[in-house]
C-alpha cells in the first residue's frame, strides 16, 4: 500500500488508533448499556477519522455520517426504550468465546499489518506512478491500446483522456461506480445493516417471564389461617 507520511499524519493516526481502542473498550467493559452505546459512537468517530489520515476522504465522510450520525444516535434511543438501564447489560454467557475470537481477529490483523509492504511516496520512482497518485495522470488511445502519461500530447489524433490524481479527488469516480457498477451489492450491505439492527433490538428486549413470576400461586388456608 502506498500512502503519504509526514510528522503531522502520524500523530493523527496514533491519536486516532488510541481514541478507536478507548472507546471500545469503554464498549466491551461498561456495564451501562446507553453509556456503552455513546462509547461505540465515539469509536465510529476514530475510525472515521483514521479514514481521513489515509486519504480516503469519501469514505471517512460516510462512516461519520452514518454510522456516528445515523446508526450510534438509532442505538441510542433503541436503548432508552427498550432496555432497563438502571440495571445495566445482562451477563452474557459466550463471554470466553467471544474473547477468544476478538483475540484472534487482533492476532491477524496484527500479522497482517506486520507482514505487508508499506511504501511512502518518496520510495516511487516511476513519473508516471507519481503523477497518478498526485497531480493526475493522461489515457491516450482507446480499448486495449491505450497508454499512461503524465502530460497530454500535442496533435494527437488520438483519444485522449485527462484524470486527476487518486489522491486528488476520488469522490465523484466512487460515487459513479456505487450507482452504476455495484449497485446491487450496495443495496445488499443495505439490507444486511436492517437486518443487523434488528437483531440487536431483539436481543436487547428483556426475556418473556415465566408463569411462575407473572403468576403468583395462591397460598393455602389450614384451619383459616394462611401458609
Amino acid at each position: 500500500m502506498i500512502m503519504e507520511v509526514s510528522a503531522l499524519t502520524t500523530i493523527a493516526f496514533w491519536a486516532a488508533s488510541a481514541m478507536t481502542l478507548g472507546f471500545a473498550a469503554i464498549v466491551v467493559t461498561q456495564r451501562d448499556v446507553f453509556r456503552a452505546a455513546i462509547a461505540l459512537a465515539g469509536s465510529f468517530l476514530g475510525v472515521g477519522i483514521l479514514y481521513f489520515v489515509l486519504s480516503a476522504e469519501f469514505v471517512g465522510v460516510v462512516q461519520i455520517l452514518v454510522y456516528v450520525g445515523a446508526i450510534s444516535v438509532l442505538m441510542a434511543f433503541a436503548v432508552m426504550f427498550i432496555q432497563d438501564i438502571a440495571s445495566g447489560s445482562r451477563p452474557s454467557q459466550g463471554r470466553i468465546v467471544g474473547a477468544a475470537v476478538a483475540v484472534l481477529i487482533f492476532a491477524a490483523l496484527a500479522f497482517t499489518a506486520y507482514n505487508t509492504n508499506w511504501s511512502t511516496m518518496d520510495e516511487i520512482t516511476d513519473p508516471v506512478a507519481v503523477a497518478a497518485l498526485t497531480e493526475g495522470y493522461v489515457e491516450v488511445g482507446e480499448d486495449d491500446n491505450i497508454t499512461v502519461v503524465t502530460t497530454a500530447p500535442v496533435g494527437s489524433t488520438e483519444v485522449v483522456i485527462e484524470n486527476d490524481g487518486v489522491f486528488v479527488d476520488s469522490t465523484s469516480a466512487l460515487g459513479v461506480s456505487l450507482i452504476r457498477e455495484y449497485m446491487l451489492a450496495f443495496e445488499i450491505i443495505g439490507l444486511l445493516m436492517v437486518a443487523t439492527l434488528i437483531g440487536g433490538l431483539m436481543l436487547m428486549r428483556d426475556p418473556p417471564k415465566g408463569r411462575d413470576e407473572q403468576e403468583p400461586e395462591p397460598e393455602a388456608e389450614i384451619g383459616g389461617a394462611s401458609v
